[in-house]
């Protein structure tokens, strides 16, 4: 499965989460998430790659789970293959991580309000350190990543979110550019 999203930065979530409401999206309550993002020993964002495997442990409001993502496209960290599981003990999952080879490289803490409405689910972050983003996505087993990206672009568009505001990169990425040296 491939997860295709398209985020951008916001500054009025009140306004934003009232168009989504108008237009049949129901939230779920806000939740925390604390992600723990681990690289292959010997490899830094910098050199992430197409097929280069990012796993990610994520506390959600005590829910823990597993994530491996690896980019299908190089120049493109937003359309990858996704992998993920619920297991029950954090450190254990942290502790198997590491003894595979992983190094934990960076740290990125949300508050998520989440809905899913027509095969798309749309979330709204206030990230730390970061600030205040939308994400829409959708999950593909083709090839037509690039189209809906375009589609789900074009759907921020309608809500008033302009390519000016588009990130193309994953808040750990931003996260790891705003703290360390690449």
């Amino acid at each position: 499965m491939k997860e295709i999203e398209v985020k951008a930065k916001i500054t009025d979530i009140k306004s934003l989460t009232k168009k989504l409401i108008d237009i049949g999206f129901l939230f779920d309550p806000p939740r925390t998430q604390e992600d723990t993002i681990f690289l292959p020993l010997g490899i830094e964002y910098c050199g992430i790659t197409k097929g280069t495997p990012v796993v990610r442990v994520r506390d959600s409001n005590g829910i823990i789970s597993l994530t491996l993502k690896k980019r299908i496209i190089s120049n493109n960290e937003l359309i990858k293959l996704e992998k993920e599981t619920v297991v029950s003990d954090k450190q254990q999952a942290l502790e198997i991580v590491e003894h595979m080879g992983f190094h934990e490289v960076v740290r990125v803490n949300k508050k998520r309000t989440e809905s899913k409405l027509g095969g798309m689910t749309v979330c709204i972050d206030e990230v730390e350190d970061l600030g205040s983003f939308i994400e829409v996505e959708r999950l593909s087993y083709g090839d037509d990543h690039e189209n809906i990206q375009s589609q789900l672009s074009d759907f921020l568009q309608t809500l008033g979110v302009g390519a000016d505001d588009r990130i193309t990169k994953g808040y750990d990425t931003l996260i790891y550019e705003k703290t360390k040296i690449l």
